[in-house]
């Protein structure tokens, strides 16, 4: 009984050894690592034949009807006459990312197909990855409507907007310390998600100090994801212009107060006031007359 089983153990063994391809994937790269939307690249397939005979007609073909790349200035197939045992081989293909892709992990179907020893065909696929990605870009501005006055509290107003090619998420806005202004809202504050060509804005309450100088360089610091999870933390910095509520008077940037509605309200009370006096008083002689 147990000669059987192994006598069964070994039959399966050579049939699975015979449906074991001679050539596999070895190493795959791309030049650049993480490929920019638009971006043409050069992918690299290492071949190699992990038998003890030649094969040939060996033909590596990339099936990228469903990945957003195409072929750049060159065939998405590759052909090698002859490749010996225990060799190996490189193929290199000239790609581009499709220019409206979003960043992420995109499997590729390979093709492999050659003749082996006996001069019958073969093929199998396999899975390679290639990465979408490239480096986040984010902007910092202060709303052109702010007027900062010094000795007054301030609403500031600032807007990130995201100019790069690639979404990023998990975005935090920190403002860092600095003299002549101090911040009465909680200093970091969470945005989220902030797509590409897209913005958003995070208000701070804060209060300009009367001695502060016209001039004051605010520190922010930015933390974010990309859509590969990869960490950034960025410290820009942004200038604010600060007045003197006279200087921003007579720039006419905050608008001087009127007095004009007390003054009309003052004579409306005044004339009603007039108006009841005269009116008791015309009553008073009249009864006084009789």
């Amino acid at each position: 009984m147990k000669e059987i089983k192994i006598l069964l153990i070994i039959c399966m063994l050579l049939i699975s050894l015979n449906f074991i391809s001679a050539v596999s994937i070895k190493d795959i790269s791309s030049y650049p690592n993480e490929i920019a939307p638009g971006q043409v690249a050069e992918v690299q397939i290492k071949i190699e034949n992990v038998f003890e005979y030649d094969i040939s007609n060996l033909n590596i073909k990339l099936d990228l009807s469903e990945a957003p790349f195409a072929p750049y200035q060159s065939s998405s197939e590759k052909y090698l006459d002859e490749l010996e045992s225990e060799k190996e081989k490189i193929f290199r293909f000239d790609i581009i990312a499709l220019p409206e892709t979003p960043s992420g992990i995109y499997k590729i179907p390979v093709q492999i197909s050659y003749s082996d020893d006996e001069g019958i065909n073969q093929t199998k696929r396999e899975i390679v990855s290639l990465i979408i990605n490239s480096k986040p870009e984010l902007k910092v501005s202060l709303e052109d409507s702010i007027t900062l006055v010094k000795g007054q509290e301030n609403e500031i107003s600032i807007r990130i907007i995201n100019s790069g090619l690639a979404d990023v998420k998990f975005v935090y806005l920190t403002i860092g310390d600095t003299t002549g202004i101090k911040i009465l809202s909680e200093k970091e504050q969470y945005i989220g998600d902030i797509d590409t060509d897209d913005f958003d804005n995070v208000k701070y309450n804060s209060y300009i100090s009367k001695t502060a100088s016209s001039i004051i360089g605010l520190p922010v610091i930015l933390k974010y994801k990309d859509a590969t999870n990869k960490e950034f933390t960025e410290t820009k910095t942004l200038s604010l212009r600060t007045y003197s509520l006279k200087e921003a008077r007579d720039l006419g940037l905050v608008v001087k107060p009127t007095y004009t509605f007390y003054i009309i309200g003052g004579i409306v009370i005044i004339g009603y006031f007039i108006y009841r006096y005269r009116k008791k008083r015309k009553l008073r002689k009249l009864k006084e007359g009789r």
